[in-house]
């Protein structure tokens, strides 16, 4: 059975290897982007299907407290239901989901993302912006720099770019008070945002060189960064916090949905290059990293 998505609050507490984040606190989901009540299809607690009406506001687009179990003793042949990770919409295979909201997921993809298209993640990411699910900052980007503010609480942001601000109900909009910068040549884009100039042969992703053999000139952004020239030059990009099979990880990133963060290595407690791995099942001397725990 495939894991189709692992919460990362589970990703914490699955191996003495793992790594991730503890999502926000839990919420219901809402309507559409137009503030009216949606008709909702939802499965209730006997496990049919029923239309609901949702409610807008901050707490339809909490985190839904619904996840994938890890290693499910028991699942079933049936359509996997949706859930609103806080972020984007995601599927729980059949009979594998864990989490006080387990009754109130969505019937497929289209109506759990219809019913958070006014959520600030939906808007940002359809009107051209970044959503910064690894950041917990006191509000959105201003002309593509982090607003100097304070508070209790940070949250996830959008940046729109340094021609743009998000604006909560619309999404990205030109902003007509961002500062215009010079017009500068790929080389000076690349050094005004703090990236270095080199023969590299192709544009850094990531922190990560192009392997190419070559001396054609190009920019290292360094980590977590990437060279967009029609954004300014060196950018923060979600890609750069996303890791696939087999890819190095840490507490700040996100592996793969099926996957862990976990050590590479032969035994608990030891030393390694964390990487996302499979989830291990089943397996009565190994870990859900794959690690061996009786081993001396």
């Amino acid at each position: 059975m495939r894991l189709a998505w692992i919460s990362l609050a589970h990703l914490l507490v699955a191996c003495s290897g793992s790594h991730g984040r503890t999502p926000p606190a839990p919420g219901t989901t809402g309507t559409d982007a137009g503030g009216t009540d949606a008709a909702e299809i939802r499965r209730d607690a006997g496990g049919s299907w029923a239309a609901d009406a949702g409610t807008t506001g901050p707490a339809a687009c909490a985190p839904q407290d619904a996840h994938q179990m890890l290693c499910p003793a028991v699942a079933c042949d049936g359509p996997p239901t949706w859930y609103w990770n806080g972020d984007a919409c995601a599927p729980v295979e059949c009979g594998t989901c864990e989490g006080t909201e387990c009754a109130s997921g969505f019937g497929s993809l289209d109506l759990c993302t219809s019913a958070h298209a006014g959520c600030d993640a939906s808007l940002c990411r359809a009107t051209g912006g970044t959503w910064k699910w690894w950041v917990e900052q006191c509000g959105h980007d201003i002309c593509g720099a982090i607003p100097f503010a304070d508070c209790e609480v940070g949250m996830p942001a959008c940046n729109c770019g340094a021609y743009g601000t998000f604006q909560p109900g619309t999404g990205c909009v030109t902003d007509p008070s961002c500062p215009t910068p010079e017009p500068g040549t790929p080389e000076e884009l690349c050094r005004w945002t703090g990236g270095t100039w080199g023969p590299f042969c192709c544009h850094s992703e990531c922190g990560e060189r192009c392997p190419d053999a070559c001396v054609a000139p190009a920019c290292d952004c360094g980590p977590r960064r990437v060279f967009d020239e029609g954004s300014g030059g060196c950018i923060e990009h979600a890609r750069c916090w996303e890791r696939r099979l087999g890819q190095r990880c840490d507490d700040t990133t996100r592996c793969e949905p099926g996957t862990l963060c976990c050590d590479y290595c032969g035994g608990p407690g030891c030393l390694g290059t964390p990487t996302c791995r499979p989830v291990v099942c089943g397996e009565p001397h190994l870990d859900m990293c794959g690690n061996c725990v009786d081993c001396p």
